[in-house]
């Protein structure tokens, strides 16, 4: 029986609203023997230099057209700045903090800098995944080929998961809905998506459930992000280990939040996955 098994779980913080969206400005990453609660996962969090130290990335902006009927016929891609992400000045009071106790070095870094470090990692575990891995992935290779001009390679070589694939199609199941119904309105609201209209499959809310703590908020760090969802990863390889490497592991399935709200069986929603997997391969 296998007894070990080395996730590395990434999380990523990016720009948006502008054309520069899915730059990271943040990276974080987990891994360790998934298998083994005795197991203590090693962390790792990065800024990125290039990101942070481009203040111009940091704005958002719209397309001119869309700004007054007057403009609709300007070109598709001229745009307009029209307010700077509240979050540049929560990074540089994070920088201005790290450089009074000289730890700038280390966590603020160059891409190239952290793409090296995350090899040295992947080079050792395997399997590698994220909440959202196909938005973490596309991240990661939007980044590259902005300040190095091509793919990173590296990350291709191992198989990879998906744990909101995994928790929206296998964890979210008929005791997930009971357990839900059992609560009163007002704790149902802490397992609603943000629009408080449908059940929600967020990590912060998946974090909820395996934890049974309501309060609990998910800080958008990258590293505090991906420690919990490691744990996930732990949650479901203890209940679910089985059907990872069966049905999910280098499988990564589409979510349907009408899935969930028609409360479709784990089962049904798996007929789905191999359905749609047979179609793309036709």
């Amino acid at each position: 029986m296998r007894n070990k098994f080395n996730m590395l779980i990434i999380d990523t913080e990016t720009c948006f609203k502008n054309e520069h969206n899915g730059l990271i400005a943040e990276i974080g990453w987990t891994f360790g023997n998934v298998l083994s609660k005795a197991d203590t996962p090693t962390t790792r969090k990065y800024l990125v230099a290039d990101t942070l130290l481009n203040p111009e990335y940091w704005l958002h902006t719209q397309k001119l057209k869309n700004v007054h009927q007057s403009l609709e016929g300007l070109a598709e891609g001229e745009r307009t700045a029209y307010k700077p992400d509240s979050r540049y000045k929560d990074y540089l009071e994070q920088i201005k903090g790290l450089n009074r106790i000289s730890k700038t070095d280390s966590v603020l870094c160059s891409w190239q800098y952290i793409l090296d470090q995350l090899t040295r990692d992947l080079s050792i575990v395997d399997s590698v995944g994220a909440y959202n891995m196909p938005f973490d992935m596309r991240a990661i290779q939007t980044t590259t080929k902005r300040y190095h001009h091509t793919h990173y390679a590296e990350i291709e070589r191992l198989p990879k998961f998906c744990l909101m694939d995994m928790f929206a199609n296998h964890v979210i199941n008929r005791n997930y809905f009971n357990m839900v119904d059992k609560l009163d309105e007002q704790e149902k609201q802490y397992f609603m998506s943000k629009s408080g209209k449908n059940l929600g499959y967020s990590a912060e809310i998946m974090a909820r459930y395996i934890s049974e703590d309501l309060g609990y908020i998910e800080l958008h760090n990258a590293q505090e992000d991906s420690l919990i969802e490691y744990e996930l990863a732990q949650y479901f390889m203890e209940r679910y280990k089985s059907k990872f490497f069966d049905d999910f592991l280098g499988k990564i399935g589409s979510v349907s939040w009408q899935s969930i709200r028609k409360r479709l069986s784990a089962k049904a929603k798996q007929e789905q996955r191999e359905f749609n997997f047979e179609r793309g391969a036709e």
